[in-house]
């Protein structure tokens, strides 16, 4: 069973089934850029991205904070969001009207855990002493299974609900301990005009697509945010620069994507089951679209001219199987693939896709949970209809703010804008 806030989380969304009807296209005029004093690259960056895209020099809002990629509730609170605040409001008060926040590279990307004052180690014991007892009854399962010369249904079904109970177990702890408060710093800064707000866990979007945002009450101002960061300042630079150059023939290539066979109710089954819908929302596209069903991922060498991608699950480990065309958008579905864009070492799937040529993706930096992930089906359609730009498109199917998402990319990127692949007058329903 899940906590409390997470079944009101999904009553909220399920419930929350009417379109968008209107649309605003965003302008380089309600864009402010977020630069960080501390970081040469990101005072550059954020010139050259007010220069390139029209963005009104005056738009650019300095912070100044030690550069590096994880820091404390309180440094977000102080040396974040107030000067964050205070310019926006004062784009308001001048009559500008702001809806999107571009960060750079060399501001924060994650924020620290708050602990709670007072844990409750009773609480804590307990479940530790449940994880540990399920933990030890799947590790004897598993060592069991493959001695078995016949098919146990009993048994895999025991397997499976072993494992959804310590994922559920892991997940109270973390409630407890006050894990739950960790989260990524753009999506915090979605809230940054809104009042305050429970920081525990995450909360419903109220920009996604279909969402009536009746539950929501009056929240004020919620931003679109998107990020210029890659692992050095060159390569942030060049989501820019790839980003104006593709929009002026279009993006070209194919669409990979890759399923893992599964079949079922749980999350894993649906999410799965939502890629292969993908394939069939976009059959009247003239991009090629791949499916790839197999358990396995996408091989060395399966994946040319790799144009869109959506697939999982290889955690912390890129696959180099995609030749990626100019411009190419992507995101792999894993739990911890943004949690650093800078360091060298691990094989992150945002990192090294960007690395190797991916302009704009999607990734956690931490743990998510499966169901905060935008759905494919609904994410390519929006965008290879040509009249959303990428900042939108993530606004319209991130399901949670004030979590552990990111969208890395030139905000207002339209790779087909010139060339539309789909018509978005046909989007499909929510998947469930």
């Amino acid at each position: 069973m899940l906590p409390y806030r997470l079944r009101l989380i999904f009553i909220v969304l399920s419930s929350c089934c009417a379109p968008l009807l209107a649309h605003a296209e965003l302008v380089p005029q309600e864009i402010v850029i977020l630069v960080n004093t501390k970081s040469p690259g990101s005072i550059h960056l954020g010139n050259v991205y007010a220069e390139l895209r029209g963005v009104p020099d005056a738009h650019i809002i300095r912070i100044t904070i030690d550069e590096k990629e994880t820091i404390s509730r309180n440094d977000y609170d102080d040396l974040i969001a107030k000067p964050v605040r205070r310019a926006i409001n004062g784009f308001y008060d001048s009559g500008k009207k702001i809806r999107c926040l571009v960060a750079t590279y060399g501001v924060p990307l994650k924020i620290n855990a708050v602990k709670p004052l007072i844990m409750p180690q009773d609480d804590i014991e307990k479940y530790n002493s449940a994880l540990s007892q399920s933990q030890k009854e799947l590790a004897e399962l598993q060592e069991q299974k493959p001695k078995r010369e016949t098919v146990d249904n009993e048994t895999d079904k025991k397997i499976r609900q072993l494992k959804k109970t310590i994922q559920n177990l892991n997940l109270m702890l973390g409630n407890l301990r006050g894990a739950d408060t960790a989260s990524a710093v753009d999506s915090e800064l979605a809230f940054v005009l809104i009042g305050d707000y429970s920081l525990r866990g995450m909360l419903p979007n109220p920009q996604l697509l279909y969402n009536r945002g009746k539950s929501f009450g009056h929240m004020g101002q919620v931003l679109m945010v998107s990020r210029l960061d890659a692992p050095t300042p060159e390569l942030a630079e060049g989501l820019i620069h790839t980003a104006i150059e593709t929009e002026k023939t279009g993006l070209k290539g194919r669409m990979y994507l890759d399923a893992r066979g599964k079949r079922g109710n749980d999350a894993y089954g649906k999410f799965d089951e939502d890629i292969r819908r993908t394939a069939k929302v976009l059959e009247q596209s003239w991009m090629p679209v791949i499916l790839d069903n197999r358990a396995q991922l996408f091989g060395p060498g399966e994946a040319p001219d790799a144009a869109l991608y959506c697939g999982w699950y290889s955690h912390k480990e890129y696959v180099d199987a995609f030749t990626w065309a100019k411009g190419a958008v992507g995101y792999h579905i894993a739990s911890s693939e943004a949690m650093s864009l800078h360091n060298p070492k691990p094989r992150y799937w945002v990192k090294s896709m960007i690395e190797r040529g991916v302009i704009a993706s999607i990734g956690p930096v931490s743990e998510p949970y499966l169901y905060a992930f935008p759905a494919p089906s609904l994410f390519f359609p929006l965008l290879m209809s040509g009249k959303y730009a990428l900042a939108e498109v993530y606004a319209m199917t991130n399901p949670f703010l004030s979590w552990r998402m990111i969208l890395i990319g030139d905000p207002l990127y339209k790779p087909f804008k010139k060339n539309p692949a789909y018509h978005a007058d046909n989007l499909p329903d929510p998947p469930s």
